[in-house]
């Protein structure tokens, strides 16, 4: 019964979006784009994927959508695509709704990871200082105690020192110092292994933004999530490929309850399908 009721509503929805796509197409910057209809049980989310800005991991995207067979005894049966039937499992109210991680889906699918796509100075990362002059760290770095200060900056920095051992730290404080006043966030960014590239411009990672979750640099998977708002402090870690043109109302909706990721019991948000229209 629950795989016909599915069937019945996927059946019914290219009906109910056909408007809405009309007005998306409309909104988009660059008609060439993919232009993407996320359907989801609160209503539809169209994304223009920005296939020039990072061409690898959007063309991933794209294929993850294609329906293919279940790899997997047991899962609902009939060609899917990778973010049929999944849910948004992580959702920080006022922020961010999550989806697609590997770690919850039935079908067996495998999966690229792809290196990051960003162009970390055409978000000024590198004319932000991480050391202010009146002594404060940067708050887009999100050092909140001497744990976050030591994993974040000072570790990474000793390493690209060469500096081992309490007693070369206080020997070499004025080194320190000096390396951490001349440090932009670039810099900082990069120490931790994040790679940059210079051959399109990355868009800032605001409202409406998709971009790809990670654990790390270069760790690029199915997993996306879509800003609910602008989040500054998030900006050269995470590769963009899309932007909302139609159904931030959608996205809101989908954002007003919290869902811890780590609960595998909480409801979510359901993806009826994912799919390239244009």
């Amino acid at each position: 019964m629950r795989h016909l009721i599915l069937a019945a509503i996927l059946l019914l929805l290219p009906a109910s979006a056909a408007a809405d796509a009309v007005s998306a197409a409309a909104a988009m910057e660059n008609p060439a784009n993919p232009l993407v209809l996320i359907n989801t049980e609160t209503g539809p989310i169209h994304i223009e994927l920005l296939a020039n800005e990072a061409p690898a991991n959007a063309a991933n995207f794209l294929s993850l959508m294609e329906a293919r067979e279940a790899a997997l005894p047991g899962t609902i049966p009939g060609a899917r695509g990778y973010y049929d039937g999944m849910r948004f499992h992580r959702v920080i109210p006022g922020l961010l709704i999550q989806a697609g991680s590997p770690a919850l889906h039935e079908g067996g699918r495998e999966f690229t990871t792809l290196n990051n796509e960003i162009n970390a100075a055409s978000l000024g990362l590198d004319e932000q200082a991480v050391l202010f002059d009146n002594g404060e760290f940067n708050p887009l770095l999100g050092i909140r105690d001497k744990d976050d200060l030591e994993k974040i900056l000072l570790r990474p920095l000793y390493r690209r020192l060469g500096i081992a051992g309490n007693a070369e730290v206080a020997s070499r404080q004025d080194e320190i110092l000096s390396a951490l006043t001349e440090m932009s966030l670039l810099d900082a960014y990069a120490q931790l292994g994040y790679r940059y590239r210079n051959e399109t411009a990355t868009r800032a990672l605001r409202r409406g933004i998709l971009a790809l979750a990670n654990r790390g640099p270069d760790d690029n998977g199915p997993e996306f999530f879509i800003l609910l708002a602008d989040a500054p402090h998030l900006d050269g870690r995470y590769t963009v490929i899309g932007r909302v043109v139609e159904g931030m109302a959608t996205a809101d909706r989908i954002g007003t309850t919290a869902i811890d990721p780590l609960d595998l019991t909480s409801s979510g948000r359901l993806i009826y399908s994912v799919r390239r229209i244009n």
